[in-house]
C-alpha cells in the first residue's frame, strides 16, 4: 500500500505573500513541514505541489536544492494539479497537506492514514467537522477517488480547494471523519496573517531545540502555560478563504 503526501504550496498569498518560505530558526517554513512529515511512518513519498507560474520559481528552487520532489501545475486549478501529480507519482492514496501548516504532526498523519486504510475509505479527514486546531488539518483520499473528482468537479471552488467535491457528493464516496480522542482546544495554529506567524515563531523558538519533531501535545502543553500568546491571532476566522469562495459558489 503506497501513500504519498502532497504539500500544496504557493508564494502568492494575498494576506501574507511569500509566507511558505518565511524563515523560522534559519529554515524556510516549507522545509520544516517536509522534515516533520518525514517522520510519518505511513508515507512512502513526499511531493511539494506548486504552480508553474514564475512567482513560484523560488519554491521549485528550494525543492531542487534540498532534493525534495516537486511538481508544478496550474495555479488556479489545484485539483487538476493534484491529479496530474498523482499520475507522475503513482500511489494508492494521497495525503493533502497545505504549506501554511508548519505544526503538522507526523503521529496524527499516521493515525489518520491508518484509519483511512482500515475503513477502506475514499476520503478521510479530521477537519469536516473540525476536530483539531486550525493548522493540524489532514486529508487523505484514494487516488481513484481523486481521479473521479478531477473528472467531474466543475465549479471554481471545487477546482481550487481540491476536496470539496467529496464533501458535496458523499453518496458517491465513502467518507470518514477522524475524531479527536478527547476535546482539544480549537487554537489557530496555521499561518495566514503576520500575527499567525508571530505565534508560530514563539512555539518553534521554545520547543524546536528540545525536539525538532515536537508533537501537538507538546504545543498544547506550552500554550496552556502561556495562554496570553493566543490573543495575537484569535480574532481571525478559521478557513476564511475557503468559506468565502464556497459562499461565492452558492451565489452563482
Amino acid at each position: 500500500m503506497k501513500v504519498t503526501a502532497f504539500i500544496q504550496a504557493r508564494m502568492s498569498s494575498t494576506r501574507l505573500p511569500g509566507k511558505v518560505l518565511k524563515d523560522i530558526l534559519g529554515k524556510p517554513m516549507l522545509l520544516h513541514i517536509v522534515e516533520r512529515l518525514r517522520h510519518a511512518k505511513t508515507l512512502s513519498n513526499i511531493v511539494v505541489l506548486t504552480s508553474d507560474g514564475s512567482s513560484d520559481d523560488a519554491i521549485a528552487t528550494l525543492c531542487q536544492n534540498h532534493s525534495i520532489h516537486c511538481f508544478r501545475g496550474s495555479l488556479d486549478d489545484v485539483l487538476g494539479r493534484f491529479f496530474a501529480a498523482s499520475e507522475k507519482y503513482p500511489s494508492d492514496h494521497i495525503v493533502r497537506i497545505t504549506a501554511d501548516c508548519p505544526l503538522v504532526d507526523s503521529l496524527l498523519v499516521d493515525s489518520i492514514v491508518t484509519k483511512h486504510i482500515q475503513q477502506n475509505a475514499d476520503y478521510t479527514s479530521n477537519c469536516h467537522p473540525a476536530m483539531y486546531p486550525d493548522g493540524l488539518d489532514v486529508e487523505v483520499m484514494r487516488t481513484a477517488a481523486l481521479q473521479q473528482a478531477n473528472n467531474e468537479a466543475t465549479s471554481p471552488h471545487q477546482r481550487e480547494h481540491v476536496t470539496p467535491y467529496f464533501l458535496t457528493h458523499k453518496t458517491m464516496f465513502k467518507c470518514c471523519n477522524f475524531d479527536a480522542p478527547s476535546k482539544i482546544p480549537q487554537y489557530r495554529l496555521t499561518v495566514d496573517h503576520p500575527e499567525d506567524f508571530q505565534l508560530i515563531k514563539k512555539i518553534y523558538e521554545t520547543l524546536y531545540s528540545v525536539d525538532n519533531n515536537f508533537s501537538l501535545n507538546s504545543t498544547l502543553s506550552l500554550l496552556a502555560k502561556h495562554p496570553n500568546w493566543l490573543s495575537v491571532n484569535e480574532h481571525f476566522i478559521r478557513n476564511e478563504a475557503l468559506q468565502s469562495n464556497a459562499a461565492g459558489d452558492n451565489e452563482q
